[in-house]
């Protein structure tokens, strides 16, 4: 008997946890479409250009690295 009402709770908490998530959920207001196309852009575009300047450095130094090295030989 004690098994059958501590699985009831259980399964209570576990309902009421998934009715206020949905609840929540109706809350949020979405960003329009629009918005949401162009901060992607934006995002992707920013992630772009910081790649090819971090690879830009990566291959300098590489360069002056090697070049250092070889002097050092």
């Amino acid at each position: 008997m004690a098994v059958e009402a501590r699985s009831l709770k259980v399964t209570d908490t576990i309902t009421r946890y998934y009715k206020e998530i949905k609840a929540e959920f109706k809350k949020i207001t979405w960003a329009p479409r629009e918005d949401v196309i162009k901060t992607t852009g934006i995002v992707l575009t920013t992630i772009i250009l910081f790649t090819i300047i971090l690879w830009l450095y990566d291959s300098v130094f590489g360069v002056v690295l090697q070049r250092l090295l070889q002097l050092l030989k």
